[in-house]
């Protein structure tokens, strides 16, 4: 909410990001929902976003962490940049206006606090908040001018900074940092900081924390127009506003124009269609080859981050989300309605369970069932995999940490032996700092419900990006050394292996066609002969190839970006 080009009118100040060109921001007449848009001059998005104590708008950037400026006083000028208050940070989280006139952002990925002063144009970086933990996620000013930050993942934590001293100090006790997670400190209507973190509620009262229930904690009031109405919903392209006098609701619409959104994942689904989705917002999408159009479905589940995986299972799409591994199911031959019912299409069937939050690699597997690897929570090591039963409806089997402190990357079914081959990374949930140093390739025997092998496939390599099955031999690649190895799963033993020349193997992009291994490396699509483990370059994609991977009859897919690209055979 903020002021018009008068100051006597208020207007809704949407942002939104976008991959195809910087982000940009919509000013909406809440009464006609007419609309103007700003572009920015860099930055793809901003989670910060605040009217400062000049009523101006300011933005705060991810991939940058870039300061910007609107001043409706002056639209003609549109989105300025003010700057980058800290060189080591790409991400400013949250602003808060201090009561000295300043803004302080938190930041990621050093935890710092930075601040920005209207009136002498001013930039600071205050420093780390934490010595530890990467995400200071948010901030808060209190009413005795005082500046409050939340902190985490590996250890929660509360910090006071102090602008009259430059001093800054933690609040929280070791008793509330004992397990991953993040604290989070917002002010209240009365003025007054509220904290959370480690399970409890707090009242900041100066530099303590005051432990209170959860239903002492204020609700945060919605935006309200100088008339007294206030917005009651907010959603893409729509907003609603209410009379709290008559308890009317009135829905209106705006239009904008995007420049498209940056696609995360392609893959092949029922009817060799090609499925996909776009991150943040996750809205899926389909192509049909055969009719050569394109068309959007929306989102299939109920969470707003991004598709990480699907698979074709008898007609039936299954889709795997982050955040928290949110399982999905649709059946393209009904209508779409999505909900979490028996009868809804899409159908969410929920999260996946402990230890999962980035669904990278799903499968069809053993029994006809779904398995599915992911990495862990924010600020927690060891992934876990997960057994999907299509039939029952329900996750049968989880089992975390099946590689201690690693995620699982990827996941391959090898059906001569009936075995699970899969893959994993050192790297765990943000914010978290690994404490192994190799990836490791393992055998899972699903009548056994056990691991009978674990290798590492290449000393010295983070990750295995990729897996791909043909004629009893499993194909991997690793990652930092671009290493492509052939694995015997009967025998469990890497019996050849070699360097792909085209740079780094993209995620799950690992496939095969007419008795070769086909896949993406830095811009190259190449293909592999499984006798010898020759690699040819196969074509070259100029503009970037950003995500991958689907391989149908009809071509090779992947995302370049905000366009689906198709290499044709």
């Amino acid at each position: 909410m903020g002021p018009d080009a008068t100051g006597e009118r208020n207007l809704l100040y949407f942002s939104f990001n976008q991959a195809g060109a910087p982000l940009f921001l919509v000013a909406v007449d809440p009464d006609t929902g007419d609309a103007k848009q700003y572009g920015a001059p860099e930055g793809p998005g901003a989670w910060a976003l605040i009217l400062g104590p000049d009523d101006r708008i300011y933005l705060g950037t991810w991939d940058g962490g870039l300061i910007l400026r609107f001043d409706p006083r002056q639209p003609e000028r549109g989105i300025e940049l003010v700057g980058r208050p800290s060189p080591t940070e790409s991400y400013i989280w949250q602003f808060a206006n201090g009561r000295d006139g300043k803004i302080y952002g938190c930041t990621y990925p050093q935890a710092k606090l930075v601040s920005y002063d209207p009136v002498s144009a001013e930039m600071r970086d205050l420093g780390r908040m934490d010595e530890t933990q990467m995400y200071a996620r948010s901030v808060a000013a209190g009413p005795n001018g005082k500046i409050y930050v939340g902190i985490g993942y590996e250890r929660p934590n509360i910090v006071v900074y102090d602008p009259a001293t430059g001093q800054h100090r933690p609040l929280l006790p070791d008793t509330y940092r004992a397990k991953a997670g993040v604290g989070m400190v917002t002010t209240g209507p009365d003025g007054k900081v509220y904290a959370t973190a480690g399970g409890q509620d707090f009242r900041i009262d100066d530099e303590t924390l005051v432990p209170i229930a959860a239903a002492d904690v204020p609700s945060t009031p919605p935006l309200r127009l100088r008339d007294g109405r206030t917005v009651a919903a907010i959603g893409d392209g729509t907003y609603s506003l209410r009379d709290p006098e008559s308890g009317e609701t009135v829905r209106r619409t705006f239009e904008y124009q995007g420049a498209g959104s940056f696609i995360f994942v392609v893959g092949v689904g029922p009817g060799g269609r090609i499925y996909g989705s776009t991150a943040l917002p996750l809205e899926m999408f389909v192509y049909d080859p055969a009719a050569g159009e394109s068309r959007h479905l929306g989102n299939p589940t109920s969470v707003g981050g991004e598709l990480y995986s699907l698979v074709d299972w008898h007609g039936l799409l299954y889709v795997c989300a982050y955040p928290g591994s949110w399982l999905s199911v649709y059946d393209p031959a009904k209508p779409w309605n999505y909900g979490t019912q028996p009868d809804s299409n899409p159908r969410g069937f929920g999260r996946l369970g402990d230890g999962h939050l980035r669904p990278r690699a799903m499968i069809v597997g053993p029994g006809d069932r779904l398995y599915i690897g992911s990495f862990p929570p924010y600020g927690e090591l060891g992934g876990a995999m997960a057994v999907f039963d299509p039939v029952a409806g329900k996750v049968v089997e989880n089992y975390r940490n099946l590689i201690p402190n690693q995620s699982i990357s990827a996941l391959a079914y090898e059906e001569r032996s009936g075995l699970v081959i899969g893959g994993s990374s050192i790297i765990g949930g943000g914010g978290s700092t690994p404490t192994e140093k190799e990836a490791h390739l393992f055998t899972w025997d699903a009548d056994r419900k056990q691991t009978v092998a674990n290798i590492i496939p290449t000393p010295g390599d983070a990750a295995v990006v990729a897996l791909a099955a043909l004629d009893g031999k499993v194909f991997a690649a690793t990652e930092p050394s671009h290493t492509l190895l052939v694995y015997d799963a009967l025998h469990r033993t890497v019996v050849q292996r070699t360097t792909v020349p085209f740079g780094a193997v993209h995620e799950i992009s690992l496939g095969t066609h007419d008795g070769l291994i086909w896949g993406l490396a830095g811009n190259a699509i190449f293909s592999v002969d499984p006798a010898t483990l020759e690699l040819t370059k196969v074509a070259e994609y100029k503009d970037g190839i950003t995500r991958g991977f689907a391989l149908t009859d009809t071509g090779i897919y992947f995302g370049s970006r905000v366009h689906l690209v198709r290499y044709r055979w």
